[in-house]
């Protein structure tokens, strides 16, 4: 798939949250050949303790190409605009000096899954 900035797909995503979209911000490219989408969440679920589902944008999410791809299903011809947050999250992504991390699980509408997921596969185990 070509990813590129400024596009916006729909992603595997809780039921009642199919609005959601992941819109890319940047395509960050190293070494010639390993690439890194950023991209925010816009109206994606969030679980609260007492299991209600609300709506949030996530305003920066850095991935591999290759965990992009894997969250995605089809690219969304509708434009949508980049969330207040994702222009300053980028930069200070770009400029830590620990080096320009990036997740390399999917994501499924839910940060604090994508956490896990990505812990679990940091320790070599597999997630719940």
């Amino acid at each position: 798939m070509n990813f590129a900035a400024g596009q916006s797909w729909t992603y595997r995503v809780a039921r009642g949250f199919e609005a959601s979209r992941l819109l890319i911000g940047a395509v960050a490219t190293f070494d010639g050949d390993r690439n890194i989408i950023c991209c925010a969440a816009i109206h994606a679920p969030r679980r609260h303790a007492d299991g209600h589902l609300d709506m949030i944008t996530v305003p920066f999410i850095p991935m591999t190409d290759a965990a992009f791809c894997a969250s995605v299903i089809a690219l969304d011809e509708s434009a949508a605009e980049l969330p207040e947050g994702f222009v300053e999250k980028f930069t200070e992504w770009s400029n830590d000096s620990r080096g320009l991390t990036a997740f390399t699980v999917p994501f499924d509408g839910f940060l604090d899954h994508m956490i896990t997921d990505q812990l679990a596969e940091l320790a070599g185990l597999s997630a719940a």
